[in-house]
């Protein structure tokens, strides 16, 4: 699957990159058309920097070189979605509801979009092999992102999958503690900031577990930059806010996307764990109450 979201890659790690490479990246985000038509040398020249530069910016941005850029810029373009040019407020009397509505509605729908472009189907493929193969499922997010993990361990759960999660982090130092080279973990943190997930990312690291990862993109994020994979998650939140809101439902989207296509290399297996735990819970399942219309039926 060819690399797409990079004009959110730019947007995203622009603030972090370094003056030369800055030029270059606002100028692409300017004028997303014209670089088609392109080379390094034109761009370096019409940027005021230089071909290195370009490269370097490639690689910020975790594309492979100057062509595969181009390539995902059109992409995005043909897509026709763009960064929002005004800031989402949820505490503002002055707005109309009806309005703020509209305005999360489309950075909702924007996010989800944009996390499902970005994903890889071989790095997709790569975490549903490690979760088939491994002997333990460790799973950690704190606040919000501990719905996502608990909607993946339910949902793995329901596969088959044993997923190990505590909220207490004592208790999940000692779960990582005990993992091994055939273990996977899987952090979970937007910000990629939570201290308490990084210490357990690398404590993880040091028993030689795999590390994926669910978090935004930004080349300075320490999550990312210590997981073996991350997943990355394009979210435009309101600041301030009163919690997660776009960055959750676009990394519970992730997250399905993962399950998907683990249960579809499952098949017929899959189905039938799926009817097991349907079946389990079922008694719990209180009957609508009959209606004059049904008993005259």
């Amino acid at each position: 699957m060819a690399i797409s979201g990079v004009l959110d890659r730019l947007s995203s790690t622009l603030p972090t990159l370094a003056n030369s490479e800055a030029r270059i990246a606002r100028w692409i985000l300017e004028n997303p058309q014209q670089l088609v038509d392109l080379t390094v040398k034109d761009l370096a020249r019409i940027t005021g920097s230089s071909q290195a530069a370009v490269i370097r910016l490639c690689k910020s941005i975790q594309v492979s070189g100057y062509q595969s850029l181009k390539v995902a810029v059109v992409a995005d373009i043909t897509r026709e979605e763009r960064p929002p040019t005004s800031r989402f407020m949820e505490i503002d009397p002055s707005t109309p509801l009806s309005r703020s509505i509209q305005s999360l509605k489309r950075n909702t729908i924007m996010a989800i979009n944009r996390t499902l472009n970005d994903m890889r189907e071989n790095d997709i493929d790569t975490i549903v092999q490690r979760l088939k193969k491994a002997r333990w499922i460790v799973s950690y997010g704190i606040g919000a992102s501990a719905i996502v993990v608990k909607d993946f361990q339910q949902k793995l759960w329901r596969l088959g999958f044993p997923v190990f999660f505590a909220e207490d982090f004592h208790v999940m130092a000692t779960i990582v503690g005990q993992l091994t080279a055939d273990d996977i973990f899987l952090a979970v943190s937007y910000s990629g900031e939570t201290s308490e997930v990084l210490e357990l990312v690398q404590l993880a690291r040091r028993r030689q577990a795999f590390i994926a990862a669910l978090t935004r993109f930004d080349r300075k994020n320490p999550l990312s930059r210590l997981a073996d994979l991350p997943i990355y998650v394009y979210a435009y939140e309101a600041s301030p806010r009163i919690g997660a809101s776009s960055s959750l439902i676009a990394s519970l989207t992730a997250m399905s996307a993962l399950l998907f296509a683990l249960a579809n290399t499952l098949a017929e297996e899959a189905e039938s764990k799926l009817v097991d735990t349907l079946e389990a819970v079922r008694p719990h399942r209180v009957s609508p109450p009959e209606t004059a219309e049904d008993t005259d039926a």
